[in-house]
């Protein structure tokens, strides 16, 4: 497989770790539990490729740097669409409640 391939698969691996990552708060029960350990698995095996990389080049600040801003990203894609959730909910739950009829 050329460096392009390759590239373009982990780019797409990394982007379906990180997408799964944002479902986490729009979905409960099973597929929460189910996103949760594949976004988990895959920011984990990212995190162990970025350590790698640096123990490559022996180069550990560049191994810190890349896992440091690779968890930055994860907690802020996280909160992010968690708080986006949150508003679309109150948003859909006063839709709702202006729509009922006052009772009598």
């Amino acid at each position: 497989m050329n460096d392009l391939g390759l590239d373009l698969w982990g780019a797409a691996f990394q982007a379906g770790s990180f997408l799964c990552l944002m479902a986490i708060p729009w979905t409960d029960d099973k597929v929460r539990l189910i996103l949760i350990l594949i976004a988990g698995a895959g920011i984990l095996s990212i995190l162990g490729f970025q350590l790698y990389i640096g123990v490559e080049k022996q180069d550990y600040g560049l191994a810190k740097d890349l896992m440091i801003v690779t968890i930055m990203n994860a907690i802020l894609y996280f909160a992010i669409s968690w708080g986006v959730e949150r508003v679309f909910r109150l948003f859909l739950l006063k839709r709702r409640n202006d729509r009922r009829p006052p009772p009598s």
